[in-house]
């Protein structure tokens, strides 16, 4: 079987060969003139006649092709497969048509094009394969940058689409809305791809400028790069009108509203089926749970992304800060005051040779005695002393930064209940061999909200944690009365207390 499923096994060896970027742009240029919109099917002769023009624009992608800088002639179709020059073709127009057909037939035999016959007509397609792939290397090729181009305000608005669908009247705008809610869930990843993407262009920013070798380069580097492609861009989208955190807590409330919604996951399940996404409404539901989770939780994590990207944001401009300081600095040295001195008196003598022949000080000079002693002496070179193990030192202690980590910590672990804190709240809150709903359960302070929001999860789901069912059943009841309460407003669900573990093998 071929090492990807629809490519062939020899599909990048072309690349690795000495005409390599030959068949690149030859590939590119294939792709953006036949197969990138339309149905079009080129014929052998017109893809030969592309390559051929190829050569004749980029004469250096042929390494022996020195002779090919003054131009290629002109040739035009005879027949249904065969070209010829308009005029003489020479020699060099020879070799030229000679490469573009070993092109060719290099892209046909490796697999990134395909013949078929019709009748007498052979015309040439692109697999599915390498149509995918070579979309890909194309847009690598115009801009490896990505652009948010109102990614967040389509999911914002996608979300509000699917929340407004009526239960009275679900047929209206329905199949819309799950299609918006559907293309949400892609914008979402592909937000998360675009941020990967900056900082990525952020590594390889501080990478060339660790590679640089002079102080134009590190510049360089800066203006066009850093400023000029990324910061102008790219965090131009991200501070201005399509910020995230301008509609993160709007996306994540809406979504959270819909999935506690019943009556909403119900109209969504049914636009599900319509539209061929699940072939039962259980799957229907879950889909649309996993959806809106998966949205919420992308938009709930995005902070530690955002932090990676300004510190490395600042570490640049710090770097471009003391740049720019030392090298003001070096300007007004020693160095370049010396400089014009010396070529002020350069001027001088040139310009009065005679006067200044013999320089004279029109001041006392004293004498200058040089003190000798001993111990002005250079002390005598000493072997040096071999490197001798030690211990590493202790790092120093800071109390703050102990106590915001200890607070850290608390945070996070109380934000995210473990499994043993929700079974210990459902064992507070339901007696052995009980069974109570969701709905009449009293939620006091913040932890028992955890805790509970917790147990719905769980209960959603139906992927219960060991110390957690180990002792209590939790059942999701979508067709129940919600619980409403002034913490949250959720679906049902039941809870079902077995009793204590031991008991029951007793």
């Amino acid at each position: 079987m071929p090492l990807f499923r629809y490519l062939s096994d020899d599909a990048f060896l072309i690349f690795s060969r000495k005409h390599r970027y030959l068949y690149e742009a030859s590939l590119l240029e294939i792709y953006d003139r036949f197969f990138s919109s339309g149905a079009v099917f080129p014929t052998p002769q017109e893809l030969v006649h592309v390559i051929y023009d190829v050569i004749g624009q980029r004469p250096h992608l042929l390494l022996d092709a020195d002779d090919l800088i003054d131009g290629l002639p002109e040739v035009v179709s005879k027949g249904r497969r065969r070209l010829k020059f308009a005029g003489n073709g020479g020699e060099v127009g020879d070799r030229a048509l000679k490469a573009a057909q070993q092109v060719y037939q290099g892209l046909v035999r490796t697999g990134w094009l395909e013949e078929e016959e019709y009748g007498l007509k052979v015309t040439t397609d692109m697999p599915m394969g390498a149509l995918l792939v070579v979309q890909r290397l194309s847009s690598l090729k115009s801009d490896v940058s990505q652009r948010f181009g109102g990614l967040v305000v389509h999911i914002k608005t996608s979300l509000d689409l699917v929340e407004r669908l009526s239960v009275e009247n679900p047929e209206k705008a329905r199949s819309s809305a799950v299609h918006a809610l559907r293309e949400a869930r892609v914008q979402a990843d592909q937000f998360v791809k675009t941020l990967r993407a900056i900082l990525s262009d952020l590594r390889r920013i501080r990478k060339s400028l660790l590679e640089s070798e002079d102080l134009r380069q590190k510049m360089d580097t800066y203006f066009e790069e850093f400023i000029g492609e990324l910061l102008l861009k790219d965090f131009q989208a991200i501070l201005t009108f399509n910020h995230p955190y301008r509609f993160r807590d709007q996306i994540i409330t809406t979504a959270r509203r819909i999935s506690y919604s019943a009556d909403l996951l119900s109209v969504v399940a049914d636009g599900y089926i319509e539209i061929g996404v699940a072939p039962d409404v259980q799957h229907a539901r879950d889909e649309a749970v996993s959806d809106l989770l998966s949205i919420e939780t992308t938009f709930d994590t995005i902070g530690d992304m955002f932090e990676r990207i300004a510190q490395f944001r600042r570490a640049l401009e710090t770097r471009l800060r003391n740049t720019v300081k030392y090298a003001e600095q070096g300007e007004r040295g020693l160095s370049a005051r010396a400089r014009g001195i010396v070529e002020r008196l350069e001027g001088l003598l040139s310009a009065n040779p005679e006067r200044y022949m013999e320089p004279v000080v029109p001041v006392a000079v004293e004498r200058i005695f040089l003190p000798w002693s001993a111990a002005q002496l250079a002390s005598q070179r000493q072997a040096k002393l071999p490197i001798e193990a030690q211990p590493l030192a202790k790092r120093p202690y800071d109390p703050m930064y102990a106590f915001r980590k200890r607070m850290r910590a608390d945070y996070l672990e109380r934000i995210s209940p473990s499994p043993e804190r929700v079974r210990q709240f459902l064992v507070r809150i339901l007696a052995p061999y009980h069974t109570v709903e969701a709905r009449f359960v009293a939620l006091q302070t913040i932890d028992d909200f955890l805790a509970f929001d917790a147990a719905r999860r769980y209960a959603l789901t139906g992927e219960i944690p060991g110390p957690v069912a180990s002792q209590f059943e939790l059942e999701y009841l979508p067709n129940g009365e919600p619980h409403d309460c002034e913490w949250l407003r959720c679906s049902n669900f039941s809870i079902r207390h077995l009793g204590d573990p031991s008991h029951r093998e007793a």
